[in-house]
């Protein structure tokens, strides 16, 4: 049986070993999942199965203030939406190993994340999902199905996301990235 519940310290090696695989080497390290555990502003929720971590989502809280360290938006309509919005729950890296996918934990980790927004008092849910340079949105189902809204996409997003010269190394078609950032917005009121 499937289990989402909070990271701990135990689950970072395997967060961080389907991260290195699915997002790229220079996305996250073992800090972006250790800070995670026990913040006010952040958490983390994974799949867990038999003890293995199937999947994981590193969710941020914050203010329309954080919009520039969180989103990095161009001045646009949904930039104005999050700065208007108090308390903005981000899906920020969500990632499930390849060899479970097809299995809904990517949804299932997801919902419980907007869940969590919820509680915690957010006005509005968001992500930004990786788009290929052929076209195809990495999350697109699951974020659908939580009824966000798909909005502006924009090309060569991950290279400003990462701390990296060559720009970021893409799983898909390497440094620098020429995918999209995809962003999706959901009301919360």
């Amino acid at each position: 049986m499937i289990e989402i519940r909070r990271l701990c310290a135990e689950d970072v090696p395997d967060a961080l070993r389907i991260s290195l695989v699915e997002l790229g080497s220079d996305y996250l390290d073992e800090s972006d999942f250790t800070d995670a555990i026990d913040s006010d502003s952040q958490f983390c929720n994974v799949a867990v199965e038999d003890g293995k971590v199937l999947g994981f989502a590193i969710c941020q809280v914050f203010g329309p203030e954080g919009e520039s360290e969180y989103l990095g938006l161009p001045d646009c309509p949904e930039r104005d939406f999050v700065l208007s919005s108090n308390r903005i729950g981000l899906l920020d890296s969500v990632s499930v190993d390849d060899s479970c996918k097809g299995r809904g934990i990517g949804s299932m980790i997801c919902s419980r994340c907007v869940d969590d927004f919820i509680e915690m008092g957010c006005d509005m849910a968001c992500a930004m999902a990786w788009k290929s340079y052929t076209g195809r949105t990495n999350i697109a189902g699951i974020l659908t199905k939580l009824g966000m809204q798909e909005t502006i996409s924009i090309q060569g997003y991950w290279n400003r996301m990462v701390d990296s010269p060559e720009g970021h190394d893409c799983p898909e078609c390497g440094a620098p990235c020429k995918c999209y950032g995809v962003f999706w917005k959901k009301s919360l009121r």
